[in-house]
């Protein structure tokens, strides 16, 4: 329940900053340029982002996550995007999981609006894991798959809010599971 009142802040603040800076954008006239032929990703265009959100680990409790990532389109709808991942720490069952890794993601974007766009992601992930019991520490490591899908809401030209969902499939104690992780965040693009 505490997880669920932080997401909602940050997606509160989120929208309140994107909502200001749309409202100055439009006081000072700088929303032309605005239209899909203009705001939407185009070759070569780089971005970098940063999202914060909750984790869900079946049988275990949510978690706070972090993500940073980088990202380079080839033309308006395809890119490719790595990214930083600390998914926190999460109690289940008797121990304590504490997951983290790097992505490699191809990134497919469709515009929906002039502001609004979704995304898809499908790529890999390496990520390091370490399981504590009462009697034992257990590390683990390797590659899993991970997608998501999200939506972009264009603030102004260069910066997005972004809302996603993505899926992380990671070695744990010997065994295979799934992260789940919602979160929202910030996408300046240059």
């Amino acid at each position: 329940m505490n997880n669920i009142r932080k997401l909602s802040g940050i997606v509160l603040a989120v929208a309140a900053f994107g909502l200001g800076l749309t409202a100055h954008a439009q006081s000072t006239g700088t929303t032309t340029g605005m239209s899909s032929s203009n705001w939407a990703p185009s070759a070569g265009q780089r971005y970098i982002g940063l999202n914060g959100g909750s984790t869900d680990l079946r049988q275990g409790d949510n978690s706070t996550a972090y993500e940073i990532y980088a990202g380079g389109m080839w033309n308006k709808n395809f890119g490719l995007e790595i990214g930083l991942t600390d998914f926190g720490k999460i109690n289940r069952t008797g121990n304590s999981v504490d997951a983290n890794g790097f992505s490699v993601k191809a990134v497919g974007v469709v515009p929906l609006t002039e502001s609004f766009s979704a995304f898809a992601k499908l790529g890999t992930i390496y990520t390091r894991t370490k399981v504590t019991s009462a009697s034992s520490v257990i590390n683990d490591n390797g590659w899993g798959a991970t997608y998501g899908l999200g939506l972009n809401f264009d603030i102004t030209r260069q910066l997005a809010a972004v809302l996603q969902w993505e899926q992380a499939n990671m070695d744990l104690a010997g065994s295979s599971d799934h992260i789940n992780t919602t979160s929202v965040g910030l996408k300046y693009r240059f």
